[in-house]
Formats: structure tokens, C-alpha cells, sequence
């Protein structure tokens, strides 16, 4: 009996460090390959600013289709098969990356890298919460500050290594590490789940669902209002006269602030669960744009901001992704973290374009707004139900 203990605990911490390594990788490609893609695709390949931006942009947009219906192939076949085939996946494409001649390829390329995306992020979510399920809490924080992790430490590293050996071993070395991560995921058991023979596995009915409504507006509200930092800061800040350097300081000081406060919530009930967690994020966040339009005039103020900004983050995303595994039945976990995700980037779709198009000034104006408009929204379903 005691053996059989014991080798149920090798393979539960197995699986957590298995876990681990797949949140650091799981959101590598974005943090250390995307601010040096543009330069790349222009340099490389001749693409011009639109193509850049589109080679960038259409990641994200696959990326947000792509969701509305992965997560059935997660509640479907388990987590851990479609988790490391499309680990596999993404890591061959990235590894493609050099080899495109044009930049149309490379867009093809950006799009399939995109829709594999939207099946290893959420799959890798929902085994946090089952194996955590003694303390999600704690365990979805300690995700999370994993993946700030790697937003604070991928994008000098990557710069750095683009710049001393070329873009091409950089995006081979994140290739290799999402392989190896595929391979992890293998090392991960599906937990025993209630409900697997139930036929009824479909969005529309997490849409239903009115806490898991709930959670989507509140992650839409935390990206957009994050989308609308990352256009605007930098810009307001380059008119200002402040160098890249100075920026990347001050979005490193977010991903460290954010960081602390997802591994120091450890507790379910704290601040009001994972409801009041993600709403006190996103005040946080609002208030945090606001302070972008109200202190444009005074970017040493920013330092300020960007704290508003990193607890907001710290508590929300964590929340949210707690929030929509909890809430939803066990047979749609997946499709219901794949929703999420959904949102997640439509979110960081609309907040850099709003934020383009009333200007970078005024943009923190719109991202208070439409932050505490979708508080307000979510207060009246919450009332309803």
C-alpha cells in the first residue's frame, strides 16, 4: 500500500513538472518571437508595414477562430494526446519559419501556428485545475506567474540571441523547446472525469451558462484595457522622448508586479473567489487606464500606471481562468477554457485598434470606459440570475 502511494506521488509531481515546463513554452512563441518578427519579415523577406502587420496580427486572429471550437477536441479525446500533437505541431511550424521565401508564407505559416494555439493553452489549463484541484487557487496562480515569467525573461533573451546569431536559431530554439514540450505532455495522465459520455458538447452551451458569461466579459475587459496599454505606452512615451530601453523597463516592472501577486494568492475564498478577484483586477486595470490618458502629460508618472496595471493583471488572469474552469460542468472544461481564450484575444484584437484609432492620448480614456462598462454589464446578469 505504501509503494502504491509512493507511485502515485512520483507520478503526480511528474505531472506538475511536466505542467511547468509546458506553461513556460506555452507562451514562449509570443513573448520571444514576436518583437523581433516584424524587423524580420521586413528585412528577410521585404514585407511591407502592412504585411508586417499582418504576418503579427493574423496569429492572433487564428488564434480567436480557432478557439470557438478546440476545446471539443479537449472535452472529446482527453487533454493530454491533443495538447502534445499540437505542441508537436507548433514547434514543426516555428521551426518553418526561416525556410518562407515570401511573405504570404510566412503569413500561412502565422495561421497555422495560431490555430495550434488554441488547442495546448487551454488543454494545459484545465489539467492545472484537475490536478490542483486541493487548491486550485493556488495552483492557477502558480501558472500564471510561470507565464510572467517567461513575458518578463523571453523578450530581452529572445532580442538578444536574434541579435548575436540571427532569427533563425532563435525561432529553431523555441521550436525545440515546444517539441521537448510535447513530449512532456505525454508524461501527464487525463484525470478520471465524470460526465465524458454525455453527447452535448458544444460552445452554445457554455454560452448558457451565465458565471461562465460572466468570466468572458471580465477577460475581455482585462485585454482590451492591456491591449490598449501595450499602443499606447510605447508611443506616448517615444513622443516624450523616452528610449525603447526605458520602455522595456517599464513593461518588465508590470510582468514583476503581476508575477508577485499571482504567486502570492494562494487562498480560494480571498477577496471574494475568483469573482471578486477578476472584478478588483479589472478596477485595477481600469484605473490603471485611466491614469494613462489623465497623466499623458507626465510619463515619470507611468511608473505609477504600470504598477496599477500589474496587480490588476496578478489578480485577474488567474481569476478568470479559475472562474471558467469552476463554473463550468466537468464535460466542458475544455470548451469552456477554449472560450476564454477566445475572448482573451479578441480582447488584445480590439484594444490596440480602438486604441489607434481615438489616439494614443485619449486611448486610456476608452479602455476605463469600456472597462467599467462590462462591470456594470456583469453586475446586471449577476442581479438577474
Amino acid at each position: 500500500m505504501q509503494t502504491e502511494t509512493g507511485t502515485q506521488q512520483a507520478k503526480g509531481r511528474l505531472a506538475w513538472a511536466a505542467l511547468g515546463w509546458i506553461a513556460l513554452v506555452a507562451f514562449l512563441d509570443t513573448f520571444a518571437i514576436v518583437p523581433v518578427l516584424a524587423p524580420y519579415a521586413k528585412r528577410a523577406l521585404n514585407a511591407s508595414d502592412a504585411q508586417a502587420g499582418l504576418i503579427l496580427g493574423l496569429y492572433s486572429l487564428a488564434n480567436l477562430l480557432a478557439n470557438f471550437y478546440s476545446g471539443v477536441l479537449i472535452d472529446r479525446f482527453g487533454r493530454r494526446l491533443p495538447m502534445a500533437l499540437s505542441l508537436w505541431a507548433a514547434g514543426v511550424l516555428i521551426a518553418l519559419y526561416p525556410l518562407a521565401t515570401t511573405p504570404e508564407m510566412l503569413m500561412a505559416l502565422r495561421v497555422l501556428h495560431g490555430a495550434t494555439g488554441a488547442v495546448f493553452v487551454p488543454a494545459m489549463f484545465a489539467l492545472v485545475g484537475e490536478y490542483g484541484k486541493r487548491n486550485r487557487t493556488g495552483a492557477m496562480g502558480s501558472a500564471g506567474a510561470l507565464i510572467g515569467l517567461v513575458a518578463l525573461l523571453a523578450p530581452p533573451i529572445g532580442g538578444v540571441v536574434a541579435r548575436d546569431y540571427g532569427e533563425p536559431v532563435l525561432y529553431w530554439g523555441v521550436a525545440a523547446m515546444m517539441l521537448i514540450g510535447g513530449c512532456a505532455a505525454l508524461l501527464v495522465q487525463d484525470p478520471p472525469r465524470l460526465g465524458e459520455v454525455q453527447a452535448s458538447i458544444h460552445p452554445r452551451e457554455a454560452l448558457r451558462m451565465s458565471d461562465l458569461r460572466q468570466m468572458y466579459l471580465l477577460t475581455l475587459a482585462m485585454t482590451f484595457t492591456m491591449g490598449v496599454l501595450t499602443f499606447a505606452l510605447p508611443v506616448l512615451l517615444q513622443g516624450a522622448g523616452y528610449d525603447a530601453a526605458y520602455r522595456g523597463r517599464l513593461f518588465g516592472l508590470l510582468a514583476l508586479v503581476s508575477i508577485v501577486v499571482m504567486a502570492s494568492v494562494r487562498r480560494g475564498r480571498l477577496l471574494g473567489g475568483a469573482w471578486g478577484r477578476a472584478m478588483l483586477g479589472v478596477a485595477f486595470l481600469a484605473g490603471g487606464a485611466l491614469g494613462l490618458s489623465l497623466l499623458a502629460n507626465t510619463p515619470q508618472a507611468f511608473w505609477g500606471v504600470v504598477v496599477l496595471y500589474g496587480v490588476g493583471f496578478g489578480l485577474a488572469f488567474p481569476a478568470v481562468h479559475l472562474g471558467a474552469f469552476e463554473g463550468a460542468p466537468d464535460h466542458l472544461r475544455g470548451v469552456s477554457l477554449a472560450l476564454l481564450h477566445a475572448f482573451y484575444s479578441l480582447g488584445y484584437v480590439l484594444g490596440p485598434a480602438v486604441a489607434g484609432v481615438v489616439s494614443a492620448a485619449y486611448a486610456g480614456y476608452a479602455g476605463a470606459a469600456f472597462g467599467a462598462a462590462l462591470q456594470v454589464a456583469i453586475w446586471g446578469l449577476r442581479r438577474t440570475r
